[in-house]
């Protein structure tokens, strides 16, 4: 049997707003966490893209030498070795800011869908 008497209904509302309202604290700074890493990912993304570039620039110059000349050249002598260790720090940049933000996003749903739950029992609740 149901305890409907009026305190436990009372009771059970303020639990509810209560949890609510930490819900709706953790959607606030998650939402922030997640646009601050979605920014992020997009200035790595650019990094990654930019060194990307680079080294293929590097490259192509390379090949379109003579073979003689490239056979004179020591590769420790270009930018290659540079350029290749500036490419692999982007990609390691990117990979942790893209997982940052689909941590982040996974969270921000979760949350988002415990709030949507507590006010669908909130309304439940209320019209009992």
């Amino acid at each position: 049997a149901a305890d409907n008497s009026v305190p436990t209904r009372q009771r059970r509302f303020a639990l509810v707003i209560m949890s609510t309202t930490t819900i709706n604290d953790k959607i606030a700074k998650l939402q922030a966490a997640t646009d601050a890493s979605q920014q992020d990912m997009q200035q790595t993304k650019a990094a990654l893209d930019d060194s990307l570039e680079r080294l293929n620039a590097a490259k192509n110059l390379l090949q379109q030498m003579d073979p003689q000349d490239q056979a004179r050249i020591p590769i420790n002598d270009t930018k290659l070795p540079e350029l290749l260790e500036l490419h692999a720090m982007a990609q390691e940049a990117h990979q942790t800011a893209q997982g940052r933000y689909e941590t982040n996003q996974r969270y921000l749903t979760l949350y988002q869908t415990k709030l949507e739950e507590a006010a669908a029992a909130t309304a439940s609740g209320a019209g009992n």
